[in-house]
């Protein structure tokens, strides 16, 4: 099942219990495919050649003007959004050291660090934004979201305090004191702040996509489903949704139905690794309810796939 820290997403995956495996973040995309590298990150083939083409174009300009930090910075988003991360650091830290002051560059340099589990990293970066503007709160955000990474609960939920005394406004802080909350067993507070969230923005699909986690963990299947068909109604094509669907119907023994959701989770987005677990645990559960070899074959197939999508990830 998938849950977000907010945007930028940090994937909380539960495995199911007849597989056990390690589970990673991405770093550098490897061997994709222009189709599958699309699908991950949410954009068109046609939307990657045009970033291709700006790549090109900026590569030109600081060949020509090594100095200018704008060309330097432009490159570094055009890279992030490419997931070429280690390319991304290059151009950002290229950016501050031209221009040091320049916040938004230290900013997407701390949450590329992140991407990478370089936690240490990122938080210096952001304190380096403190220091400039100590009002910045996304710099609070996400130190508070490089603590909460590295376990340390109680920091991550000050500065999630800290952010929101400074922007009350802000869904996705809900969003991040949320799974602190959660990640403290506190699930009545995470629903709260959830639902925070969606008052402030009701358009807002991750924190419904949450919303239904937490509800799906309380028992609350009827609740959780509600939640997984509002984030489909945002937006049709939220595999995440679909994908955590699919458990709800496993928790009630209709795996025809998990089956059925699982695929079109997988149709919209063929490289999401739980969606793939998913459909294995509701082919396994099928295949021992039915006694059915073949839903077994499948299953192992799923977690086949699944494996390799995971390896590809670290």
């Amino acid at each position: 099942m998938k849950k977000y820290l907010s945007i930028p997403c940090l994937a909380m995956t539960i495995i199911f219990a007849t597989f056990t495996f390690t589970t990673g973040y991405a770093h550098q995309v490897a061997e994709l495919t222009t189709e599958e590298l699309a699908s991950q990150i949410g954009k068109t083939e046609a939307e990657l050649k045009e970033i291709d083409r700006k790549i090109i174009a900026y590569n030109e300009a600081v060949e020509s003007n090594p100095d200018d930090a704008d060309a330097h910075f432009n490159l570094g988003v055009l890279y992030e959004q490419k997931m070429k991360f280690n390319d991304a650091i290059t151009e950002y830290q290229k950016t501050i050291q031209l221009k040091p002051n320049f916040v938004k560059a230290r900013i997407n340099l701390s949450l590329v660090f992140t991407e990478r589990n370089m936690f240490a990293e990122s938080v210096n970066e952001l304190k380096q934004v403190l220091k400039i503007d100590p009002a910045n709160v996304d710099a609070h955000k996400y130190i508070g979201r490089s603590y909460y990474k590295t376990g340390l609960l109680n920091d991550a939920l000050e500065e999630f305090k800290k952010a929101l005394e400074l922007e009350d406004k802000d869904p996705e802080i809900h969003c991040y004191l949320e799974s602190v909350y959660y990640s403290m067993g506190r699930l009545d507070d995470a629903v709260t702040e959830l639902k925070k969230a969606i008052e402030i923005d009701p358009q807002f699909k991750t924190a419904h996509l949450n919303l239904g986690f937490v509800y799906y963990e309380q028992g609350k299947f009827d609740e959780a489903m509600e939640e997984y068909e509002i984030a489909i109604g945002i937006d049709p094509k939220f595999a995440d949704a679909y994908s955590n669907m699919g458990l709800v119907y496993c928790e009630r023994k209709m795996f025809d139905e998990a089956i059925t959701i699982l695929k079109k989770a997988i149709e919209i987005n063929p490289s999401l690794p739980d969606a793939h677990s998913n459909l294995g645990f509701a082919y396994w559960n099928k295949g021992l309810k039915d006694k059915d070899e073949e839903m077994k074959k499948k299953a192992m197939r799923e977690v086949t796939i699944y494996k390799g999508l995971i390896g590809a990830q670290q």
